[in-house]
C-alpha cells in the first residue's frame, strides 16, 4: 500500500465516522441560517448608526470591516438608498 492509498483510506474512514456521528447533517441549512442571522444583525446595527448620523459609506464599511459593495447591499436591503457616498432614508419608507 502506498502513502497516497493510505491517506485516501484514512480520509474515507474519517468521513464515514463523521457521517455516522451526524457531522454533515443539515450543514447547508446551518450555514444559510447563520448567513441570515449575520445579515439581520448588520441591518440592525446599520439602522442604529444611520439614526446617529453616521452615514458615510466608507466609514460604515470600515466600521463593519466589510467592503463598500457589501455595505451597499446591506443598506439597500435595509430600505436605504445611497446618494453621493452617503446612506440616506428612502422616500418610500
Amino acid at each position: 500500500m502506498t502513502i497516497e492509498e493510505y491517506e485516501r483510506k484514512s480520509i474515507d474512514r474519517i468521513n464515514k465516522q463523521a457521517v455516522v456521528a451526524g457531522a454533515f447533517t443539515n450543514c447547508f441549512d446551518k450555514r444559510a441560517q447563520s448567513e441570515r442571522q449575520r445579515t439581520s444583525e448588520r441591518k440592525r446595527r446599520l439602522r442604529a448608526l444611520v439614526r446617529s448620523n453616521i452615514t458615510d459609506i466608507n466609514v460604515l464599511a470600515q466600521h463593519f470591516m466589510i467592503s463598500v459593495n457589501t455595505i451597499k447591499k446591506v443598506a439597500y436591503s435595509a430600505g436605504y438608498r445611497i446618494s453621493n457616498g452617503r446612506v440616506v432614508e428612502s422616500v418610500m419608507r
